[in-house]
C-alpha cells in the first residue's frame, strides 16, 4: 500500500468518526426533547357513545376559574313570607225569590193571623209584586226612625218588611193592611228601579209634574206624605190604587193610569 493510499484511508476514517459522532449527538438531543410515552390513543370506535344514550347536560351554574381568588359568599338574607289577608265585607244573605210564604207574627196583633194575611195577599195583588222580598213580619212594639213614630218600613238591602204595633184604638185590620200594602209598594218600586230604568224615569216625571201643576190646587198627590219624594209618592199611590182607587183617580188621573197599565197590567179594584 502506497503512502498516498494510507493518507486517503486515514482521512476517510476521520470523516466516518466525525459523522458517527454527529449522529450520536443528534440522537441524544432528540431523546432529551421527546415527551414521555403516554397511553395508546383510544379509537373512535371505543369512545363513540351509542346514539340512544343522551349526553350529559352541563350544569347551568358556572364553575369559577382556578386562577380566580375565592370570594366570601355573604349568608343569605332570610325573606319573610307575606301573608295577604283579604278582608271580605259581610254581605246580606241572598234574597228569596218571593216572600209570600214568609209571613210571621201577625197573630200578635190580635186582629189578624199569618194565614189570613197570606190569603189576603194572594187574593189582592199580583204575587210578582213580592219578588225579591225576603219576609213580612209583624212586630208587637212601636216603631220609630230617628224618634219619629212609624207604622211600618222595609229594609232596602235585605228586602224585609216590618209592620209595627200602633195605638190600640186605631189598631185594626184596615189600618194594618194599609201599612202592609204601602210597604209592598216600596218593594215594587225597588224592583222597577232595578229592572226597568225607563219605567222608573216615567214615574219620576209624573212626580215632578205633580209638584209643578197641582201644588196650588192641593191636588196631584193622594196624601201629604206622598209629597215627600217620588218613592213615598209611589208607595202611597200604589196603596190608593188598591184600597182607594177613586181618591187616586181624582187626585191624579195620570198616576192612576200608570198604576193600571204599567204596574197592575189592567187589573182594577172595586170602588
Amino acid at each position: 500500500m502506497t503512502k498516498q493510499q494510507k493518507i486517503i484511508i486515514a482521512l476517510l476514517s476521520v470523516v466516518a468518526v466525525v459523522v458517527l459522532a454527529g449522529l450520536g449527538c443528534a440522537a441524544v438531543y432528540l431523546l432529551i426533547l421527546s415527551p414521555a410515552p403516554g397511553p395508546a390513543p383510544t379509537t373512535a370506535a371505543v369512545v363513540q357513545q351509542s346514539s340512544s344514550t343522551p349526553l350529559p347536560v352541563p350544569s347551568s351554574t358556572p364553575i369559577p376559574a382556578a386562577t380566580t381568588a375565592p370570594t366570601e359568599t355573604p349568608p343569605p338574607t332570610p325573606t319573610a313570607t307575606q301573608v295577604v289577608v283579604e278582608t271580605v265585607l259581610p254581605m246580606p244573605t241572598p234574597t228569596r225569590a218571593n216572600c209570600i210564604d214568609d209571613i210571621t207574627n201577625f197573630g200578635d196583633s190580635g186582629v189578624i193571623t199569618d194565614e189570613q194575611v197570606q190569603q189576603y195577599l194572594r187574593d189582592t195583588i199580583p204575587l210578582s209584586h213580592l219578588d225579591h222580598c225576603r219576609g213580612i213580619e209583624y212586630v208587637a212594639r212601636r216603631g220609630a226612625v230617628h224618634t219619629t213614630p212609624i207604622a211600618g218600613n222595609i229594609i232596602p238591602v235585605y228586602r224585609e218588611i216590618y209592620v209595627y204595633a200602633i195605638d190600640p184604638e186605631v189598631q185594626g185590620v184596615e189600618n194594618l193592611l194599609d201599612t202592609l200594602i204601602h210597604e209592598i209598594g216600596h218593594n215594587v218600586n225597588y224592583n222597577i228601579r232595578r229592572d226597568n230604568f225607563d219605567l222608573d224615569v216615567q214615574w219620576a216625571e209624573l212626580h215632578k209634574q205633580s209638584k209643578k201643576t197641582f201644588t196650588d190646587a192641593g191636588l196631584g198627590f193622594v196624601s201629604d206624605y206622598a209629597r215627600t219624594d217620588k218613592f213615598e209618592d209611589f208607595a202611597e199611590s200604589y196603596l190608593a190604587y188598591i184600597h182607594y182607587p177613586d181618591i187616586l183617580e181624582f187626585a191624579n188621573v195620570d198616576k192612576y193610569e200608570f198604576m193600571r197599565q204599567e204596574i197592575f197590567k189592567g187589573r182594577q179594584y172595586p170602588r
